[in-house]
């Protein structure tokens, strides 16, 4: 059980995991994400309404249509209740109940499914939700995830281990197709006492996951659209 006691001496060893890099079009970024870390946590506003949290890490891209994302290697796995034997793979485990039912924050979707602690992501930019309405939650997540989806911005979406199926190394790739005022993607975790609730309890996580982001090169249409673009772009500042 998540107690009082675990959370006061986990505030004492609690380290930062905040990182931002930059990617282009067939780049990728490597990340380490600590199982303390919330997704809800941006922009410097806390990220859990009961105990410490770290900064959700993120890269940076360049807005427009056809930004599409995989991950093309995640492992590791995290604990949700300072047991650092029984850590979970990257899709999360079942130590407290049949899934997790989490109520975002700070302008953030609310999150749910039928496991707890997997990996999550979502699109964000360079303008703070807090104070916004948050946008609808998806579909809780389950084996069943399609292989492909496009998140609105600030719309919690399971990553697991980026691949189709439940622990499935050889499932195909999940991609993920950003807004296009998107400019940011983070990656973390969702979390509340007994996985129910309001955005909390990351303190007593441990275990970490090693993700690898990659930014897919935009198929010839894209490449054209954006052109475009830039060209209507120009023809109206010479107006």
């Amino acid at each position: 059980m998540k107690s009082a006691l675990v959370a006061a001496a986990a505030a004492f060893v609690l380290a930062p995991a905040t990182a931002q890099t930059a990617i282009a079009p067939g780049g990728s970024a490597a990340f380490n994400v600590p199982g303390l870390v919330s997704l809800y946590q941006v922009f410097g506003h806390a990220g859990s309404v009961n105990g410490a949290s770290s900064d959700a890490p993120y890269v940076t891209f360049s807005a427009g249509a056809g930004n599409v994302f995989t991950f093309t290697t995640v492992t590791g796995g995290v604990n949700c209740c300072g047991d650092a034997n029984q850590l979970a793979t990257p899709e999360g485990g079942n130590w407290l109940g049949p899934g997790s039912s989490i109520v975002g924050i700070n302008g953030i979707s609310d999150a749910s499914g039928n496991t707890q602690l997997p990996l999550v992501a979502m699109f964000g930019s360079e303008t703070d939700p807090f104070g916004s309405a948050a946008p609808a939650a998806l579909a809780a997540w389950d084996a069943s995830n399609p292989v492909s989806q496009a998140p609105s911005l600030y719309q919690v979406f399971f990553v697991g281990d980026g691949r189709a199926g439940f622990d499935n190394a050889a499932g195909a790739l999940l991609t993920f197709t950003a807004p296009s005022d998107a400019t940011r993607l983070y990656i973390g975790f969702v979390d509340a006492g007994s996985f129910s609730g309001t955005s909390s309890w990351y303190h007593d996580n441990p275990g970490s996951i090693d993700a690898t982001v990659a930014m897919a090169v935009p198929e010839p249409g894209s490449y054209a659209l954006m052109g475009l673009g830039l060209l209507a772009l120009a023809r109206r500042r010479r107006g």
